[in-house]
């Protein structure tokens, strides 16, 4: 597999997430496109991309990197009591969980 098609099928990839973002995000297609509008993809596309060098970057990690970040993670979760907002300690300790799953797959 070459650089072109290398980069050709990551960049499919990166449009199937995104259309699978738009789906579930906005109800696409009990709702019409047209309703939804081209902002509403974009910023699904964006966060596709975003998954997409994150997913990159913990490839990238070496293997006593990636166990001293999920012992980061665990004290920040331990540590995420400490937070006054329901809500934002929820999200906290979602994403570092997140963090540590995508770590050990």
């Amino acid at each position: 597999m070459g650089a072109a098609d290398m980069k050709q099928s990551i960049q499919a990839d990166a449009m199937r997430r995104a259309w699978a973002i738009f789906r579930q995000t906005y109800n696409f297609p009990a709702i019409k496109f047209s309703d939804i509008g081209r902002k509403c993809f974009a910023w699904a596309l964006r966060q596709a991309w975003v998954e997409a060098r994150e997913a990159a970057r913990l490839a990238a990690l070496s293997a006593a990197d990636k166990v001293e970040r999920i012992e980061t993670l665990q004290t920040l979760i331990a540590h995420a009591g400490f937070i006054d907002s329901g809500p934002q300690w929820k999200a906290a300790v979602s994403a570092h969980r997140d963090e540590i799953r995508q770590l050990t797959a």
